[in-house]
């Protein structure tokens, strides 16, 4: 088959702090939020997260991550997929896979599709009872790290239902597959490829999301870079660029998080990280432990207000940024939030129409060495839930 037939830096903004999560936290908030910032000094003020000690599913070391219809999708070492309530009951599972390593919904949330390094191929279940629909084996993949799916620019796609995207460090691309229900999965060349210094490449590919407005999220664990890089994954047409083993490349084209400091953007402009500033020619990328800054961002997820989270690896915590990359706030140190790999969350709405809805959150990541999952608990959701603040931290 034939694919493709047709006034205030974003840097000063990031690094607010303490004190200006507050501030920008009246600037940003109102009905909808799905985070509430820092209360009262002392009442749970310096994160809005809170661990709950009992709630760890460590049954197996787990290697992929996604939330789909408010249910956890978890992928294990040993071999199987796993549906499972948000209180680790289990219901639904497949067995027998050969090394799954990644996950990922399609947009409607009614299939999950799953790459299985050993055989190289692609998976494709239902979301309710994980019923098989195809399985494709796809040989440009060398090793499939993470997993997006978006339909922007689908319909150069002739019947097709949904692009996705493969991150591949080995080949040193973002392979990108269009996918036909009931067909498979088709080459439709690369999102970004690793051979440049500007914020269209992306040295090692790790970590991928789709945002709230259909583009990509990827992370760079160069560390050297520490990007999460915003790309509009429409494929190009008239990209001539050579790729690996000759694919037509067809890439993405980095896009601006909000409004440009200078003309043209500089790379601080496309990422969420350290990066060049307008006229800035000495740059020199390194690990950073700075508000809004990473050292091995390996995965990243939204919220259902756009928020952005990044697992920041090696600097043992998550951070949120707005739909458009303004630095909010950091959550987890070395010992609650160890080396987190995954990442995903879940909405909650509460109270009601009469007294005006607010909205908590669950946030799950994989963390450690043995790669458990923790739950972590929203301070609004906390409230909720026993009618009393959460205690002050230890």
């Amino acid at each position: 088959m034939t694919t493709m037939r047709h006034g205030m830096s974003r840097r000063s903004l990031r690094v607010l702090g303490a004190a200006g999560i507050l501030v920008l936290a009246g600037i940003l908030g109102g009905c909808g939020e799905k985070i509430d910032m820092p209360e009262a000094e002392g009442l749970f003020s310096v994160n809005a997260y809170l661990a709950e000690n009992n709630m760890v599913f460590a049954d197996a070391e787990l290697t992929g991550l996604a939330v789909i219809n408010n249910n956890l999708f978890l992928t294990t070492a040993d071999g199987a997929l796993v549906k499972q309530t948000i209180e680790f009951e289990e219901l639904a599972r497949v067995d027998g896979l050969a090394a799954p390593t990644a996950l990922c919904r399609d947009e409607t949330s009614s299939l999950v599709f799953v790459w299985e390094q050993d055989a190289r191929r692609m998976g494709v279940y239902t979301t309710d009872d994980l019923t098989p629909v195809v399985v494709d084996e796809l040989p440009d993949v060398q090793r499939g790290t993470a997993l997006t799916a978006s339909s922007r620019g689908i319909e150069l796609e002739d019947g097709a239902r949904t692009y996705l995207y493969v991150a591949d460090p080995d080949s040193g691309v973002v392979h990108r597959y269009v996918y036909y229900d009931g067909d498979g999965f088709y080459q439709a060349g690369i999102l970004c490829r690793d051979d440049g210094d500007g914020a269209r490449f992306v040295h090692v590919p790790a970590g991928m999301a789709t945002d709230h407005e259909d583009n990509l999220l990827v992370c760079d664990a160069d560390t050297l870079r520490n990007w999460v890089i915003r790309f509009d994954p429409t494929p190009q047409l008239d990209d001539v660029t050579p790729a690996p083993d000759d694919i037509d490349p067809w890439r993405g084209v980095a896009v601006l998080f909000g409004t440009a400091t200078c003309e043209p953007p500089a790379a601080v402009d496309y990422v969420l990280g350290d990066a060049p500033e307008c006229g800035e020619t000495s740059w020199a990328g390194a690990p950073s432990a700075a508000e809004g800054e990473f050292h091995s961002p390996v995965a990243a997820t939204i919220d259902g207000s756009g928020r952005i989270y990044v697992a920041d690896r090696d600097n043992d915590r998550m951070q949120i940024f707005s739909p458009y990359g303004i630095y909010e706030m950091v959550y987890g140190t070395g010992d609650s939030t160890p080396r987190p790999a995954g990442i995903a969350v879940v909405d909650w709405r509460t109270g009601s129409a009469a007294t005006d809805f607010n909205y908590g959150a669950y946030l799950f990541m994989i963390l450690g060495e043995n790669r458990e999952l923790r739950r972590f608990i929203s301070y609004d959701q906390y409230q909720y839930i026993n009618e009393e603040p959460p205690p002050p931290p230890n």
